[in-house]
């Protein structure tokens, strides 16, 4: 399952339509490279310190923090806020 914590509630609800619309197409297809590396979604996961870090579109990246077989999205937003979120909450 996927689950949002309020701090990506927020963050969710800053966005503009548009942006919204890339973040709910990035987080369907999210899950299905995790257990087949050679799988292609386009989201580009990453791990980031104990973080997945994925891609909503070039600019917007989308922070994710696996815990007993579900995901907690924790924070959206360009590359230095997603840096900045995990520096502070590590």
């Amino acid at each position: 399952m996927i689950y949002t914590r309020p701090g990506f509630d927020r963050r969710y609800k800053k966005l503009s339509p548009g942006q919204r619309q890339r973040v709910d197409a990035a987080v369907e297809p999210f899950v299905a490279p995790l257990g087949n590396p050679h799988h292609h979604s386009g989201v580009s996961v990453r791990a980031f310190g104990r973080y997945l870090e994925f891609r909503a579109g070039q600019d917007l990246r989308i922070l994710a923090l696996p815990e007993s077989g579900d995901f907690f999205l924790m924070c959206v937003g360009n590359h230095e806020e997603i840096r900045s979120y995990v520096k502070n909450n590590t």
